[in-house]
């Protein structure tokens, strides 16, 4: 399948650049914020679109090649050599009679020579080279364009990874936050017993103990935010931490297709397997060029020459010609490039095949995930619920006296951890939805609500 090469051109890269001078400032808040800046910014990025520009830049050269070569030269010499200096005396018009005084022939004086020469060189026939250079020159750069579109899709997967990543880390230093209250809580509470003759010293040690063990789940909590903004603010290619603000909630846009459909779009439309398609055509190219080297090559000369005494344009003469070479033999060197073509074309192919394998396995493997992360996303939901409800029916009775602080303090451990689950789960299903998009190679910016 023939793609267009419609992105990543060079108006294209200019205008992401005053993107970058102008936006300097923005503060990203929002997933669909990040993506957008780090498409914009992203360094990784930035260089492959440098390698498709490179890329494209090698059609013009192949294409140069097939148009006529104009060269001007000029130079300067002095002889005295019989031969040259009669030769040099012709081309500058100015024989006479005396010149061929055969004293003269045999032992001239020097001569002095400035020349210029206008060439121009016209390749009529060259087996096929040339536009074989130009096919696999054009291939290459479909591939490179391919490849900086894949290298997006997973810009944009990763972008979205590690923004759920800290909005996750957000998340549990809330959840923490409330543990926090909620120990210190119940180490209120253990005292107020304590003084009412309903609990034991060693039950407000154990309520402390949760408290402090809860701070430095807070501290960590924290800690854990902060290593993902840092790994955030590099997705994005973000220097200044004041452009992050408060991340937002992330939402992706759902998923309906079923498991077929999406193995079906991974194979039409995944970016990394139609580079490799398009390597495969620049291999056929290369073989192509390659026995060129058996066909004759034709070229057309055409030239004008001057050759003065002075520096200047005088007395010229005009030359034209056509030149016919065939190689007759090179020791073998250029069936052995036909080799090498060949078994190149035969290992790109059997990448694709391994290629399509690993894409349908990418597919199920995500799709798997994604059913996975939905399923416990569920269970934690409802053990969060129950553990919920189990402790405030032991805080009841723990007021009561009737039930021991450190049952109560273990029920809350509980009620605390199944909270953490459920976060950890939520974002799960975001992180398996993103990377089921990746998979089938439909993730883009617009899957970002």
């Amino acid at each position: 399948m023939q793609i267009k090469m419609k992105y990543f051109s060079a108006s294209m890269m200019m205008a992401a650049t005053m993107v970058v001078a102008t936006g300097a400032q923005a503060v990203v808040t929002t997933l669909q914020d990040s993506v957008s800046y780090a498409l914009q910014h992203n360094r990784s990025l930035a260089a492959s679109q440098s390698q498709v520009a490179a890329a494209e830049a090698q059609i013009d050269a192949a294409t140069g090649q097939l148009l006529p070569r104009l060269d001007v030269s000029t130079g300067f010499y002095r002889t005295n050599s019989p031969l040259n200096s009669f030769g040099t005396i012709l081309q500058q018009q100015r024989t006479t009679a005396a010149d061929f005084n055969p004293a003269v022939l045999n032992s001239p004086d020097y001569v002095d020579n400035y020349m210029t020469r206008l060439g121009l060189t016209m390749p009529l026939y060259a087996g096929g080279a040339m536009y074989a250079a130009r096919s696999k020159a054009s291939a290459h750069a479909e591939a490179a364009t391919l490849q900086a579109q894949f290298q997006q899709q997973r810009l944009v997967y990763q972008t979205i990874a590690s923004y759920v990543q800290s909005r996750q880390s957000l998340a549990q230093v809330q959840a923490s936050t409330n543990a926090v209250t909620a120990a210190q809580q119940r180490l209120k509470d253990a005292k107020a017993l304590r003084k009412r003759g309903m609990a034991i010293a060693s039950d407000v040690m154990d309520a402390n103990v949760y408290v402090l063990r809860s701070q430095l789940a807070l501290d960590q909590a924290k800690n854990n935010y902060e290593h993902s903004l840092e790994s955030l603010r590099l997705v994005l290619g973000m220097n200044d931490a004041n452009n992050l603000g408060e991340l937002e909630e992330p939402r992706l846009q759902d998923i309906d297709s079923s498991l077929d459909d999406l193995l079906a779009s991974a194979t039409q439309h995944r970016a990394d397997l139609q580079a490799l398609i398009q390597q495969e055509e620049a291999a056929s190219a290369s073989t192509a060029q390659a026995k060129s080297g058996y066909m004759p090559h034709v070229n057309l000369t055409a030239a004008r020459e001057w050759h003065s005494e002075t520096l200047g344009l005088n007395n010229g003469n005009n030359s034209i010609g056509l030149t016919v070479s065939m190689n007759l033999f090179a020791g073998g060197a250029d069936s052995a490039q036909v080799r090498a073509a060949k078994a190149a074309r035969i290992g790109l192919n059997l990448q694709q095949e391994d290629k399509r394998q690993q894409i349908q396995n990418e597919v199920r493997q995500a799709w798997r995930s994604l059913k996975m992360a939905g399923y416990k996303l569920r269970s934690e939901s409802e053990a969060y619920k129950q553990t919920t409800e189990s402790l405030r029916i032991k805080a009841l009775r723990h007021k009561q006296g009737l039930e021991t602080t450190s049952d109560l303090l273990a029920s809350q451990v509980r009620a605390d951890q199944a909270q953490v689950m459920v976060i950890q789960a939520k974002y799960d299903v975001l992180i398996a939805k993103a990377a089921l998009l990746l998979a089938a190679g439909i993730l883009n910016e617009g899957v970002v609500k």
